[in-house]
Protein backbone atom coordinates (compact mmCIF):
# COMPACT_ATOMS: atom_id res chain seq x y z
CA UNK A 1 0.00 0.00 0.00
CA UNK A 2 1.36 3.44 -0.95
CA UNK A 3 2.11 5.45 2.17
CA UNK A 4 3.96 8.46 0.79
CA UNK A 5 5.14 10.12 -2.39
CA UNK A 6 7.64 12.87 -3.00
CA UNK A 7 8.92 14.68 -6.05
CA UNK A 8 11.50 17.42 -6.46
CA UNK A 9 13.12 19.24 -9.36
CA UNK A 10 16.44 21.07 -9.12
CA UNK A 11 18.37 23.41 -11.40
CA UNK A 12 21.74 21.82 -12.17
CA UNK A 13 23.44 25.22 -12.37
CA UNK A 14 22.28 26.08 -8.83
CA UNK A 15 23.87 22.91 -7.44
CA UNK A 16 27.03 23.52 -9.48
CA UNK A 17 27.37 27.01 -8.04
CA UNK A 18 26.91 25.73 -4.47
CA UNK A 19 29.51 22.99 -4.96
CA UNK A 20 32.12 25.15 -6.73
CA UNK A 21 31.83 27.98 -4.18
CA UNK A 22 33.96 25.89 -1.77
CA UNK A 23 31.44 26.55 0.99
CA UNK A 24 31.48 22.96 2.22
CA UNK A 25 28.09 22.32 0.62
CA UNK A 26 29.23 19.11 -1.06
CA UNK A 27 30.55 17.53 2.15
CA UNK A 28 27.50 18.70 4.10
CA UNK A 29 24.96 17.23 1.68
CA UNK A 30 26.61 14.20 0.07
CA UNK A 31 28.25 11.07 1.48
CA UNK A 32 31.74 10.05 0.42
CA UNK A 33 30.23 7.27 -1.72
CA UNK A 34 27.96 9.76 -3.50
CA UNK A 35 30.82 12.19 -4.09
CA UNK A 36 32.99 9.40 -5.51
CA UNK A 37 30.21 8.27 -7.87
CA UNK A 38 29.32 11.76 -9.12
CA UNK A 39 32.86 13.00 -9.64
CA UNK A 40 33.54 10.10 -12.03
CA UNK A 41 30.83 11.32 -14.39
CA UNK A 42 31.52 13.46 -17.48
CA UNK A 43 29.16 16.10 -16.05
CA UNK A 44 29.12 15.45 -12.30
CA UNK A 45 26.78 18.32 -11.49
CA UNK A 46 23.82 16.59 -13.15
CA UNK A 47 24.37 13.57 -10.90
CA UNK A 48 24.80 15.75 -7.81
CA UNK A 49 21.61 17.64 -8.67
CA UNK A 50 19.64 14.41 -9.16
CA UNK A 51 20.81 13.15 -5.77
CA UNK A 52 19.93 16.43 -4.10
CA UNK A 53 16.45 16.23 -5.65
CA UNK A 54 16.16 12.64 -4.37
CA UNK A 55 16.97 13.71 -0.82
CA UNK A 56 14.29 16.42 -0.93
CA UNK A 57 11.76 14.03 -2.50
CA UNK A 58 12.56 11.47 0.22
CA UNK A 59 11.81 14.03 2.95
CA UNK A 60 8.60 15.06 1.19
CA UNK A 61 7.52 11.41 1.08
CA UNK A 62 8.18 11.21 4.83
CA UNK A 63 5.96 14.27 5.20
CA UNK A 64 8.46 16.60 6.83
CA UNK A 65 10.39 18.27 4.03
CA UNK A 66 13.81 19.57 5.03
CA UNK A 67 13.55 20.00 8.78
CA UNK A 68 17.21 19.54 9.76
CA UNK A 69 16.46 16.64 12.14
CA UNK A 70 18.57 14.45 9.84
CA UNK A 71 21.72 15.42 7.96
CA UNK A 72 21.17 15.22 4.20
CA UNK A 73 24.33 13.15 3.74
CA UNK A 74 22.66 10.42 5.85
CA UNK A 75 20.05 10.03 3.09
CA UNK A 76 22.37 8.29 0.64
CA UNK A 77 21.55 7.67 -3.01
CA UNK A 78 23.61 4.94 -4.63
CA UNK A 79 23.24 2.83 -7.77
CA UNK A 80 23.03 -0.90 -8.36
CA UNK A 81 25.52 -2.53 -10.72
CA UNK A 82 22.91 -2.02 -13.46
CA UNK A 83 22.55 1.71 -12.71
CA UNK A 84 19.23 1.67 -10.83
CA UNK A 85 19.27 4.32 -8.08
CA UNK A 86 18.30 3.38 -4.54
CA UNK A 87 18.47 4.76 -1.02
CA UNK A 88 21.13 3.10 1.10
CA UNK A 89 19.70 2.81 4.59
CA UNK A 90 22.00 3.70 7.45
CA UNK A 91 21.21 3.27 11.12
CA UNK A 92 20.58 7.01 11.28
CA UNK A 93 18.19 7.06 8.30
CA UNK A 94 16.38 3.97 9.63
CA UNK A 95 16.02 5.61 13.05
CA UNK A 96 14.67 8.76 11.35
CA UNK A 97 12.07 6.72 9.44
CA UNK A 98 11.02 4.85 12.58
CA UNK A 99 10.65 8.12 14.49
CA UNK A 100 8.67 9.84 11.73
CA UNK A 101 6.64 6.93 10.33
CA UNK A 102 6.83 4.13 12.88
CA UNK A 103 8.14 1.65 10.28
CA UNK A 104 10.75 1.22 7.55
CA UNK A 105 9.00 1.47 4.16
CA UNK A 106 9.90 -0.21 0.90
CA UNK A 107 11.25 2.77 -1.05
CA UNK A 108 11.22 3.19 -4.81
CA UNK A 109 13.29 5.92 -6.47
CA UNK A 110 13.44 7.26 -10.00
CA UNK A 111 15.90 9.94 -11.19
CA UNK A 112 16.22 11.82 -14.44
CA UNK A 113 18.13 14.88 -15.64
CA UNK A 114 18.96 17.12 -18.54
CA UNK A 115 21.82 19.58 -18.75
CA UNK A 116 19.63 22.15 -16.99
CA UNK A 117 17.43 20.25 -14.52
CA UNK A 118 17.28 17.09 -12.45
CA UNK A 119 14.15 15.44 -11.06
CA UNK A 120 13.51 12.72 -8.51
CA UNK A 121 10.38 10.77 -7.67
CA UNK A 122 10.09 8.74 -4.46
CA UNK A 123 7.39 6.25 -3.49
CA UNK A 124 7.00 4.73 0.00
CA UNK A 125 5.16 1.41 0.26
CA UNK A 126 4.11 -0.13 3.53
CA UNK A 127 4.61 -3.88 3.34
Amino acid sequence: MIQGIGVDIVDVERIKQRITSNSGFCELVFSLEEIAYCTKKANPYESFAARFAAKEAFLKAVGTGIDFTIELKEIQVLNTEFGKPYFKQTSISEQYLMTQLGYIPDIQLSLSHTYQQAIAFVLFNKI
